[in-house]
């Protein structure tokens, strides 16, 4: 697989892994917000994941296949299992930093107007991994709220 065809895969398992997530929240006392705010992001990367298909089929890079993705991050496929808040937020900020990293390495192999597309995901990710997670974390970490539901 090439650099576009390892993001998209990529993709593929961020976008079930948080759908995971989603669903196994537990023990959270801003558990609406909360898993509303996991649906938007694995919303999100449906979007952004559809986008970057489309777009590399234009551009000749086939689409790899669940079954490629599985095969290439079987071991970042997470379990089905109940988790905390702070658990949670921990690997969905994992999952944005891994996103970013094969991004800025798939920047490097398409046209100007892709990579510049790729950026403003990247922006987005950065932005939602290294500000509203992190302060989510620290504030989850004491006991209080999360995740706030604002937009920028």
């Amino acid at each position: 697989m090439n650099e576009v065809q390892k993001l998209l895969a990529y993709l593929k398992i961020s976008y079930h892994n948080l759908t995971t997530l989603h669903r196994n929240l537990v023990h959270d006392d801003g558990w609406f917000g909360n898993h509303e705010q996991l649906g938007d992001w694995y919303n999100q990367i449906s979007d952004q994941l559809d986008d970057l298909t489309e777009t590399g089929i234009a551009l000749g890079i086939a689409e790899p296949s669940i079954k490629d993705a599985v095969l290439a991050y079987s071991g970042d496929i997470i379990t089905c299992e109940p988790r905390e808040l702070p658990e949670t937020l921990r690997m969905t900020q994992d999952i944005f930093h891994r996103i970013i990293d094969m991004m800025q390495d798939a920047e490097k192999t398409v046209p100007a107007a892709v990579a510049n597309k790729l950026q403003e995901y990247e922006y987005h990710w950065n932005k939602e991994a290294n500000y509203k997670i992190a302060h989510a974390i620290g504030s989850a970490d004491r006991g209080g709220p999360a995740v706030e539901d604002d937009d920028d």
